[in-house]
């Protein structure tokens, strides 16, 4: 597995003349003009001419809209020793398949203007590799790393120290760079992402409808159409641009460090000292800092309001039963912040109602936006001036039909103890705790914070049981986590005052916000802060609560970084967490019940039911060939970067499976309701076979050896645990009962398996549901448990992608599993005459196809 930082939002490419080509092509352009486009032939007529009888809207720059829809941007001489941001966002849509109003389409680009005597030039600003300042290498770094052209504009005139470029197709037109259409992006498609639109741009109904200027940004909007290919069918989308000064004075950049969740960007520094290139990271955050006159106040320990706080502004299109939830979620973070020191550091606002100034899709507003589609999600991301990592805005898009969400995780993981979940529609005071929760989890991405799917392991499950303990840290200490509501709490345990919800906040988020945004006395360069960054780590070592796991994407091999899990014992919760779900089952009808009403809301809250038990299951599985994954330094005294999972731990996890697998039809597939909701009786076949498939991933197995090779003593041989699977399976035929209806199920999946893996049978262009490999059980485990929440961040975060993964060569696999057909062969022999009659039915037809496959 790669431990690797990885890039959650892939810049649109651009292909670019080099700039020391610049020359050579500027005298090649050159001889194409005519005379009238001569150098220096651009006047104050021209200018004057072009923007006659045109909207002018003063601002940063000067801009011109004429009657006929063309925009001029006239460009200041001084203009063009800056630098800029440019964005580009949604801000109303006919197809919400890509994207939803108020979303960026990509992130914000660094970008400057340069000129010559004849075009205005927009570069790209390369900002990922660094020299030191004053270094002597400097000049052929710049010669190295210069920054691209992404656009060229002629210019049209010349007045008072100012240059006038038509804008009309950047921003009015189909351009490739700033195109809401975009090619599929191979990561997004991976991860479940939906695949992009595409048709043809109508020009003759597209174009810049508005433009707003102020003094440090200009806001231009656009209405873009598009013939849909595949749809057929039209698709008008309105776009806001905004250009805004990029910070004059760059942020402070603080390290950034795997043991503490924030997002974070990549610098390469180059240096002449240095005997390689250096790679270094630094964290994403706001720039927070006291007022100048409390400077030494902040220094000494006391609480100040920052110069310029955080501000969120709430969407009017929030129902109003909603919109102080979601602002207390905003706020709540203030108490993490005054850790870091700062008071009144975030706040929450309605969005104005006379403010001709205010729009949401300006970079100069953050906002919590309300978007009405069918999509059960909300997001959170921030964006960054990337040379700093200093967040510059950031949004919450707020999918109405996250309420669905929210409602279903309620009830599936609460209704066997909380009556108050029995309902269609939740009194609000129960869903505003949901709300809460997530609007808080959300702005916790927009502050920088990762993920943290290790914050739940540290609590002991029993532990969840308990009214102190819940009421003090909730489910997790870390709201980043994606620890929900508390599913191991039992019948009767609310009443006792056991905590069925997150934290407000989590201790670690608290932790977390101190460590990212803590101002270090006297450290005026990020080097300089590392000690009392490592100082502050160091003294939260050894407290699990206080560490952090990377999520893992792809799949899981840590089990103690898992999503929508609680406790430290998987198992153990599980156990709690099943006998909750059976309660539920027995009470669907009667808790679901709405006279007249057809069965559709049952089947959907059953189908909620069967997803939650499947990821019960699969928070178990990671256990079996899995490995602990612990950030180490030299000089702490740890002594490994892996802790591959002991025997007696694995054997447990896998005979657990197998006996949920073999029994769990009797409660979670009940005939009766089945019936009602008109789904077959073995509407469940996947889950079982899905899991003795994953049994055997050739992943999974190859793990199992390398843990051998690590400790030969604690951790499972490949033998040992082929022959504790098999003995587990296969226990009712050595103990000659008859089987049932879910052992001949399970028993005939494992042999199709091993027919597979041995080589023996060609795999089928058409799977049946028996023929899962067990890497397809794996990927059947990430569709059930992995709930997207933030898709898209400027920047990388530290994750663990597990894809590509070492498997157990051919050369092994085939013979080991030509091995168990045979010992299947042998077993059944022995057996034949055992059991009832369907039993030896069963073996006897086992016995010929074997046999005729062996002979082969």
């Amino acid at each position: 597995m790669n431990r690797i930082l990885f890039v959650l939002l892939l810049a649109g490419a651009v292909i670019a003349q080099p700039a020391m080509a610049k020359k050579k092509s500027k005298v090649k352009v050159d001889s194409l003009l005519t005379a009238k486009d001569k150098p220096g032939k651009s006047s104050v007529a021209d200018f004057n001419k072009a923007v006659k009888d045109a909207k002018l809207v003063k601002g940063m720059f000067d801009t011109y809209l004429t009657k006929d829809g063309k925009l001029y941007f006239s460009i200041a001489d001084s203009a063009f020793t800056r630098n800029y941001i440019l964005s580009n966002r949604v801000s109303s849509t006919s197809n919400t398949n890509d994207y939803v109003a108020g979303q960026m389409v990509d992130g914000p680009r660094l970008i400057r203007f340069s000129t010559d005597s004849v075009r205005v030039y927009l570069h790209l600003v390369q900002n990922t590799n660094v020299v030191k300042k004053g270094d002597p290498i400097t000049a052929s770094f710049k010669t190295n790393f210069a920054d691209p052209i992404l656009k060229a504009f002629k210019i049209v005139g010349k007045k008072d120290h100012k240059v006038l470029i038509d804008m009309t197709s950047f921003f009015g037109g189909n351009e490739k760079s700033l195109s809401p259409m975009k090619p599929d992006n191979p990561l997004s498609v991976l991860f479940g992402g939906s695949r992009n639109l595409k048709g043809s741009f109508i020009s003759d109904a597209s174009g810049v409808t508005e433009v707003k200027a102020f003094p440090r940004n200009i806001e231009i909007i656009s209405s873009l159409s598009f013939d849909l290919s595949k749809e057929n069918m039209p698709y008008t989308v309105v776009m806001h641009r905004s250009l805004f000064m990029a910070p004059e004075n760059p942020m402070p950049m603080r390290l950034q460090d795997n043991r503490v969740g924030f997002f974070s960007t990549d610098k390469k520094i180059y240096s002449s000292s240095a005997d390689r290139v250096e790679k270094k990271t630094y964290i994403h955050r706001w720039r927070l800092e006291p007022k100048d006159e409390d400077r030494e106040r902040y220094f000494r320990g006391e609480l100040v309001e920052p110069k310029k706080p955080i501000v969120f502004y709430v969407d009017s299109a929030f129902p109003d039963k909603w919109r102080s939830t979601v602002k207390q979620g905003i706020e709540d973070w203030n108490k993490a912040f005054e850790a870091a020191g700062f008071k009144n550091a975030i706040k929450a606002k309605d969005y104005p109602k006379n403010d001709s100034t205010f729009d949401p899709a300006d970079m100069r507003y953050n906002c919590i936006k309300y978007a009405v589609t069918e999509t059960a999600n909300a997001m959170g991301p921030s964006y960054v001036d990337p040379r700093t990592g200093e967040i510059l805005t950031a949004d919450v898009i707020w999918y109405h039909n996250v309420i669905s969400l929210l409602h279903n995780w309620r009830f599936v993981q609460t209704g066997a103890v909380d009556a108050r979940t029995h309902k269609a529609v939740f009194d609000d005071d129960l869903m505003k705790e949901s709300v809460r929760y997530v609007a808080a989890h959300e702005v916790g991405h927009t502050l920088g914070l990762m993920h943290n799917m290790g914050a739940s392991y540290s609590f002991p499950v029993d532990s969840l049981r308990s009214p102190s303990f819940t009421q003090k840290y909730g489910t997790t200490p870390s709201i980043m986590d994606y620890a929900r509501n508390n599913f191991i709490a039992q019948p009767g345990d609310l009443e006792r005052g056991v905590k069925l919800t997150p934290p407000i906040l989590g201790v670690e988020d608290i932790y977390a916000i101190n460590w990212g945004y803590r101002l270090i006395k006297d450290a005026d360069t990020p080097e300089k802060e590392k000690p009392t960054l490592d100082a502050w780590i160091k003294a939260k070592s050894g407290d699990p609560m206080y560490e952090f796991g990377a999520q893992q994407f792809m799949g899981t091999i840590d089990p103690t970084d898992q999503s929508e899990d609680l406790g430290n014992d998987h198992i153990k919760a599980g156990n709690y967490a099943i006998s909750n779900l059976k309660i539920i089952m027995r009470n669907l009808e009667k808790w679901v019940y709405k006279p007249g009403d057809t069965y559709e809301a049952v089947e959907d809250m059953y189908k909620q039911v069967v997803s939650q038990y499947t990821r019960h299951l699969f928070h178990v599985m990671p256990y079996i060939g899995g490995v602990r994954f612990e950030e180490i330094r030299q000089g702490d005294n740890k002594g490994a970067a892996r802790h591959y999972m002991d025997r007696a731990t694995q054997k447990r996890a896998m005979q657990w499976l197998i006996g949920q697998v073999r029994s769990y039809d009797s409660w979670l597939s009940p005939q009766s309701l089945l019936n009602k909701l008109d789904l077959p009786s073995n509407v469940n076949e996947r889950l079982q076979t899905s899991v003795v498939g994953a049994l055997y991933a050739g992943t999974r197995l190859f793990s199992i050896s390398e843990g051998y090779k690590i400790d030969p003593v604690k951790n499972y041989s490949l033998d040992q645990y082929i022959n504790d699977v098999f003995n587990t399976l296969f226990a009712p035929t050595m103990q000659g009962r008859a089987l049932s209806e879910a052992d001949l199920r399970l028993q005939s999946g494992v042999i199709n398996l091993f027919k597979l893996t041995s080589g023996l049978q060609p795999k089928p262009e058409k799977k049946g549901l028996s023929l899962l490999t067990g890497e397809e059980a794996d990927k059947l485990m990430v569709e059930t448990t992995e709930l997207a929440c933030c898709k898209a961040h400027q920047g990388q975060s530290f994750m663990r992608i597990i894809y590509g993964l070492p498997s157990l060569s051919t050369d092994v696999m085939a013979p080991l599993m030509l091995n168990q057909l045979k010992k299947v062969r042998s077993l059944y022999g022995q057996k034949r005459a055992t059991g009832d009659s369907k039993t030896r039915n069963f073996y006897e037809y086992q016995i010929l196809m074997i046999d005729k496959l062996l002979k082969k």
